[in-house]
């Protein structure tokens, strides 16, 4: 089962961009803002991920673009406040583990 994925970008190039956007699209992630999009990744899924947005930065990003990419609980996603007309990534309760 996959865990929470964030991917967030400063992407100066127009097209470079659009390319990161398509990647994270392609594997399912879900566009919450401009730059930033959320989803469900597995350890492994994530790993391809980050090799192709790596590839793709190196070959075709300037000195000031950078991705990053950040892992978190369903816990710590469940206390996120969302303020203003986005759509809250949802957990379902059935997915969640308490341990």
């Amino acid at each position: 089962m996959g865990v929470p994925t964030l991917v967030i970008y400063d992407i100066s190039d127009n097209s470079l961009r659009f390319r990161i956007s398509e990647i994270c699209e392609d594997f399912g992630l879900v566009r919450i803002q401009k730059s930033a999009f959320l989803g469900e990744l597995t350890s492994f899924r994530r790993k391809e991920l980050i090799a192709k947005l790596e590839r793709v930065l190196k070959r075709d990003g300037g000195p000031r673009d950078n991705v990053q990419i950040f892992v978190f609980s369903k816990q710590c996603l469940l206390m996120r406040h969302v303020i203003g007309a986005v759509k809250p990534y949802e957990v379902q309760e059935s997915q969640l583990l308490f341990i």
